[in-house]
């Protein structure tokens, strides 16, 4: 993801939504390089608004209190424009700015 987060931003906006206490966020920002700006979301209500807790029928079912990894993209007037839970979602940034691109850049915020 941070490979193409330069990208990225020239589309939308974008965040990393984290429900670690600061701290543990602070360091995994630190472990990982990412220059995306970290949301953080310790009682999990983005998440929660979102509905990406995991699931019994998906991979990450019997987790509890953590959110699941995946992206929403929203518009301009707030609507949803597309939601996926995505175990893999580091490694498909790609895909994400693919979609992004097919709309007008300044049409769509990611969260």
């Amino acid at each position: 993801m941070q490979k193409q987060a330069s990208e990225l931003q020239e589309y939308a906006d974008v965040y990393v939504i984290n429900g670690d206490p600061p701290k543990d966020s602070r360091k995994l920002k630190e472990i990982s390089g990412i220059t995306i700006p970290v949301l953080l979301d310790p009682d999990l209500a983005v998440t929660r608004q979102f509905d990406m807790l995991p699931k019994a029928d998906q991979p990450m079912g019997g987790m509890t209190g953590v959110p699941q990894m995946g992206f929403v993209i929203i518009d301009s007037k707030g609507t949803i424009r597309l939601q996926r839970v995505d175990l893999h979602f580091g490694q498909d940034a790609d895909q994400i700015l693919e979609i992004l691109k097919l709309v007008e850049p300044t049409t769509f915020s990611a969260s």
